[in-house]
């Protein structure tokens, strides 16, 4: 999988993320380290937009170096993006609070709301008792 493909594919599982828990302006830059994919973007969060592109970002608050793999499942909420950080699965490179606001982007998936069961439909009850009843007269 070439750089591209893989960048499309984390800003896309980023999707239209929920803006309204990040309070401050940040940019990281993250340098992916795969042998078949890597290179450098950016996640930048200023003046209220978010951008996400394939380029280096000079001016960054943070960098980041990690594999795809990780770095997806940081971004997704698979792994804590902190935890990622102490055992160094991601390296961390100025301000570790933009670092881990990017984990705040993205939105889980709302559950699905289990499919309404109908009750049980019941047997008039009075049927097997008076069935019953009958059985009983007649021994």
């Amino acid at each position: 999988m070439t750089f591209i493909e893989k960048f499309e594919e984390i800003k896309k599982k980023i999707g239209t993320p929920d803006l309204s828990k990040l309070t401050e302006s940040f940019a990281v830059q993250v340098n992916m380290t795969d042998a078949d994919c890597g290179g450098a973007f950016y996640i930048a969060y200023i003046g209220g937009n978010l951008a996400i592109e394939p380029y280096d970002y000079h001016d960054h608050t943070a960098m980041i170096y990690a594999k795809s793999k990780d770095l997806i499942d940081a971004l997704t909420g698979k792994m804590d993006m902190l935890a990622a950080v102490m055992s160094g699965k991601i390296e961390v490179y100025g301000n570790i609070d933009h670092v881990t606001a990017l984990a705040t982007l993205h939105k889980p998936r709302a559950k699905r709301a289990a499919a309404a069961k109908k009750p049980a439909e019941k047997k008039p009850a009075a049927k097997k008792a008076s069935a019953k009843k009958a059985a009983e007269q007649s021994a």
